[in-house]
């Protein structure tokens, strides 16, 4: 993998961004790396259940969690801002319901506000049903990296979940509408790699991501790669189980990954 070369930064042509997400409030805090990624969104029932969740007269911390951790855009949202907020370990990876009990509910709120909404308007649109796949496999291969963990003892559940959310986080550019440029635009490991690096994430948790087991050189962060990347093939297992059982939902959602290049 190229996941070692990282001297190469690639940008993005975002002019179509505004038209694949609603545009919120803006954020009273810069967060890492907005000059080369932009802001991924989230969807828009997460969100709602959030803002609802932090607008309880007594918030509700593992509520807030499991809602945080559900999400793709919100989880990268949430490092991001734990990336400006927190000081920690190159190596270690900081789980959701750290951050959330750091950073407090005042800036969570101005997160959720600053975060846009990943649109579910155009059901029939080809993106459109890949980005929802996308979350979907996430969440299945985090959950099943989360249930792998129970059975390792070099990873705890809750860094398992996190890296299984966001092991193809690489893929959101090409199906967000946001346009890499560089020669490695096409490697959906490296863009997610560099993502990472962009937007403060841990050493570990960024070279998890760039999937390329010679940068992980800690042993935390190959039992990591290794976990996720067995997680990953069942999550696509059990999604062509379900698909093959019903033909309606083979035909509306396919398992993540099929026909990519």
């Amino acid at each position: 993998m190229a996941a070692k070369d990282t001297n190469h930064k690639p940008r993005l042509a975002i002019a179509s961004q505004q038209s694949l997400v609603e545009i919120r409030h803006s954020l009273p805090f810069p967060l890492p790396g907005e000059a080369e990624f932009p802001s991924p969104p989230a969807m828009a029932n997460a969100l709602l259940r959030l803002e609802l969740s932090l607008s309880a007269f007594v918030a509700d911390l593992q509520e807030i969690t499991n809602i945080i951790r559900s999400d793709i855009g919100l989880t990268a949202q949430l490092l991001r801002l734990a990336a400006r907020e927190i000081e920690e370990s190159p190596d270690r990876v900081v789980t959701i319901s750290e951050i959330v009990v750091h950073v407090g509910v005042e800036k969570l709120r101005a997160l959720v506000a600053g975060t846009m909404t990943l649109p579910d308007h155009f059901k029939s649109h080809a993106r459109t049903t890949a980005r929802e796949r996308l979350w979907m496999h996430s969440r299945l291969t985090a959950l099943v990296a989360e249930e792998l963990a129970g059975e390792s003892s070099e990873v705890r559940p809750e860094e398992a979940h996190l890296v299984g959310l966001l092991s193809h986080l690489g893929d959101l550019p090409s199906l967000l509408g946001w346009t890499p440029t560089g020669p490695d635009a096409a490697d959906h490991h490296l863009i997610g790699y560099r993502m990472a690096k962009a937007w403060g994430f841990s050493r570990t948790l960024a070279d998890v991501i760039g999937g390329d087991r010679e940068v992980c050189l800690t042993r935390k962060s190959r039992a990591l790669l290794e976990l996720v990347t067995v997680a990953d093939i069942w999550a696509s297992r059990l999604e062509f189980l379900a698909a093959r059982e019903s033909p309606a939902v083979r035909a509306k959602n396919p398992p993540y990954g099929l026909g990519r290049g």
